[in-house]
């Protein structure tokens, strides 16, 4: 740093502006650093207590009063197939709130189980349980591992590697290691501010056509139907479109695609909020930063390694979604 005499005594110069704004950012990043978001409530052991299926634990049958929910477009986690339940205490109910999360009551338990289909056993390997329990006005997240002879899960304090072999949905044969998140990592995706949030069952990602008792139908009549969602007026609720679905239009597809694999942190309140990125399905085009990021987005996807994009949930780039980008950014041009 230069010393200036001008009335003969040395003063230090004031340093360069751009280091000023350096510093300042430097300051507002660390700062603004996400905190570890801790739960409020105390998980039970195992995932049995919780009564969500009936008869024998591994045939993932749904306990009476536990209801199977699907959404439209869905985060991708190595390959690996899931099944969602919902359960609501008994007399209570959600609430629409436009096409954004419902409004949960207190005790709502969500359940999320991720497993493996063996290849020409017709059996499933079933690797993890992930729990948000809403409890006293706050998320609470909680992951269960299951055991070797798949008859009930145990909760995990720290993240556990399972080894991997399946076949997957276009026939190809894959090895991987499977990554179950601690329970400190689920802050990492599930944030809005310092809170943490449901990401998958949003109104608009519910709002599909299911198959029962072989009829098509909507999946919100379904849960009203159902008695876990309040009457309401549905037909004004967004739909989020099935990035997995070729038939669609490619930039809803891929904008799907980045709602729930990247906008959870790519967004105002996610733990990325201060990058250049919002990748909300709704955020305009213009307002996204995808203008000036289209390449660096397409290289972080398909490589893996410290820079790859998502931070964790996968430790294998998802092929078809990484496809499905590279064409959309190719559609947008210069």
């Amino acid at each position: 740093m230069a010393v200036l005499k001008t009335d003969g005594r040395p003063r230090t110069a004031l340093p360069d502006l751009r280091w000023l704004l350096l510093i300042a950012f430097c300051l507002a990043a660390c700062n603004d650093a996400p905190r570890r978001i801790g739960n409020h409530v105390s998980f039970k052991g195992k995932l049995s207590e919780y009564a969500l299926f009936k008869g024998s634990m591994p045939e993932l049958l749904p306990a009476d009063g536990v209801v199977p929910i699907r959404i439209g477009s869905s985060l991708f986690t190595d390959y690996a197939e899931k099944q969602r339940l919902l359960k609501i205490p008994d007399g209570q109910k959600m609430v629409v709130k436009g096409n954004e999360l419902p409004s949960f009551p207190d005790g709502t338990l969500l359940a999320k189980t991720f497993y493996y289909a063996k290849s020409g056993k017709g059996t499933r390997l079933i690797i993890e349980t992930r729990l948000l329990l809403y409890s006293g006005g706050k998320w609470n997240a909680a992951t269960y591992r299951w055991n070797e002879a798949q008859t009930d899960a145990e909760l995990l304090a720290e993240g556990a590697t399972v080894p991997v072999y399946f076949e997957d949905r276009y026939g190809k044969y894959r090895h991987l290691e499977y990554k179950i998140p601690a329970q400190d990592d689920c802050g990492t995706c599930h944030r809005s501010g310092d809170e943490l949030v449901p990401l998958g069952p949003q109104m608009r990602n519910l709002n599909i056509p299911i198959k029962m008792k072989g009829e098509n139908v909507n999946q919100l009549a379904y849960l009203m139907e159902r008695g876990v969602l309040a009457q309401a007026d549905i037909a004004g609720i967004a739909s989020l479109p099935d990035y997995k679905d070729s038939s669609l239009a490619l930039a809803p597809r891929a904008r799907a695609y980045l709602e729930m694999n990247c906008a959870h942190c790519h967004r105002e309140a996610g733990t990325a909020a201060g990058t250049s990125l919002d990748l909300s399905y709704n955020t305009p085009y213009k307002e996204t930063g995808m203008g000036f990021n289209k390449e660096n987005m397409v290289i972080r996807m398909s490589t893996m390694g410290e820079y790859h994009m998502p931070k964790i949930g996968t430790t294998t780039p998802d092929e078809e979604g990484v496809r499905l980008i590279r064409d959309y950014i190719k559609s947008l041009g210069d």
